[in-house]
């Protein structure tokens, strides 16, 4: 009976001290709306603070829906009428794993993925937007601008994308600066959302008019090829290419490998040709010619039907063997070549400004002739002779140079250990210019603390 007594006191005992405890600790817990909002997602990991580097600034990222990212997914295999396009996508838009740790068959318009990928483990990452002075909208504009493609009815066409900027437009840490203080990356070319608006339903073209919306003015857009006429709010990030290493170590292994590479021909490219008529039609067709009329030149031709992306051994292996690979236009400006020679440490030829000088300028030396050439219209025939006449220690101090940019035009691993990467990436040097603006902005518009948002 006194055991049972001695029992019975000390369940007493801890339930009045429970309830005292959870008094107390009431008004902290359950007080107002605030509180209740404020679940796992809210919470800033007590680690990831100390980790960021003082010239980003932090960011949040908005939980959007799923039919704004992930969602579009759903529909993927019906993007291509003839090819299945899902495997891109895979691995959070690495696509599927090559031969050697690390190396992905990476599909050239999945930037605006990879940068998520990077992003979503940021250390700059708040939990919390009201410590936020950048604002992240996770949109997938290169899978939207795919999967409604084919939609004859221009209305629904760009439906996603107005739904998304109206959902967005609503949100009070929106409204307070109308946007300046935003970014949206995106994996396609600008031109693929300005879409002429004079068009009618039953085009053929395949275009939006995402960009051309008024929410968007003030938003930041980095694009993997901006509108270099007006896209002032648009900035260009490199295509992705095929290595995502997720060390330091890694990407010296590969600068190593790519320095020791035996350079056996002066130049190379890797490309197809264009229809007459078209606006790179006598780029395409001047570098080819030469190509074909030298065995100093290595050509890999690709037919419009290949899928070039998928030949990651063949390209990299022409570039790797050679000092220079040509750039020439293709379909617009720019293209993923670009990135690819800089990976093989190929120092890239120009043929245009409007190719990768005005595209690139957060990612590339300021004076180009440190790591470029450009053939103007009157060396167009004569290609060969010019890039023979550049003096050997030149060449290398120009292959050095483009090494030396690999890891800055790089997606590397969502998984990367932060301490372990060692230099600045594609995403961390776009949140780098990212900040910049916005405290720019900050400034000028009177707001002296970044949290007085």
């Amino acid at each position: 009976m006194s055991l049972l007594l001695t029992m019975n006191v000390k369940v007493l005992t801890f339930l009045f001290f429970f309830s005292v405890v959870s008094y107390l600790l009431y008004p902290y817990t359950n007080s107002n709306l605030d509180a209740i909002k404020y679940s796992e997602t809210e919470k800033e990991p007590p680690t990831k603070s100390k980790q960021c580097a003082p010239d980003i600034a932090p960011f949040y990222i908005y939980d959007l829906p799923d039919r704004f990212n992930e969602g579009l997914l759903n529909n993927c295999s019906d993007i291509d009428r003839w090819k299945d396009m899902c495997s891109y996508f895979a691995n959070q838009g690495m696509g599927q794993p090559l031969n050697k740790p690390n190396w992905y068959n990476t599909y050239q318009f999945t930037a605006d993925m990879l940068f998520y990928g990077r992003a979503v483990n940021h250390p700059c990452r708040t939990y919390n937007s009201s410590s936020a002075l950048m604002f992240y909208i996770p949109f997938y504009a290169s899978l939207y601008t795919h999967v409604f493609s084919h939609e004859i009815n221009l209305t629904r066409r760009d439906a996603l994308g107005v739904d998304l900027l109206d959902h967005i437009s609503k949100q009070p840490t929106f409204q307070r600066h109308h946007g300046h203080d935003h970014f949206l990356p995106v994996g396609l070319m600008a031109m693929d959302f300005l879409r002429n608006p004079e068009e009618k339903d039953g085009k053929t073209s395949h275009g939006n008019k995402f960009l051309t919306l008024p929410q968007l003015s003030n938003v930041s857009i980095p694009i993997i090829e901006r509108d270099i006429y007006n896209g002032k709010n648009q900035f260009g990030i490199p295509y992705p290419s095929y290595f995502h290493p997720k060390s330091k170590a890694e990407m010296r292994i590969w600068q190593d490998e790519v320095r020791r590479s035996e350079r056996t021909h002066l130049f190379s490219f890797v490309g197809g040709g264009r229809m007459k008529g078209h606006g790179s039609e006598k780029f395409r067709t001047a570098v080819i010619n030469q190509c074909n009329n030298t065995e100093n030149c290595i050509l890999v031709f690709c037919k419009y039907w290949i899928v070039t992306w998928d030949a990651a051994d063949e390209t990299l292996g022409a570039m790797k063997r050679a000092h220079f690979c040509l750039q020439p236009p293709g379909d617009t400006w720019t293209r993923r070549s670009i990135f690819d020679s800089i990976l093989a440490g190929c120092v890239p030829v120009f043929f245009s400004d409007n190719t990768a000088y005005k595209q690139y300028t957060w990612y590339i030396p300021e004076i180009r002739e440190d790591w470029s050439v450009l053939i103007g219209p009157d060396q167009l025939d004569r290609i060969e002779e010019v890039l023979s006449q550049i003096p050997q220690e030149e060449v290398e101090r120009m292959r050095e140079a483009v090494i030396g940019m690999i890891p800055h035009v790089t997606y590397m691993h969502p998984n990367a250990s932060w301490t372990e990467i060692g230099s600045r990436d594609v995403v961390d040097t776009a949140l780098v210019e990212l900040t910049k603006r916005v405290r720019e902005f900050k400034h000028n518009a009177g707001v002296t603390q970044e949290n007085n948002l």
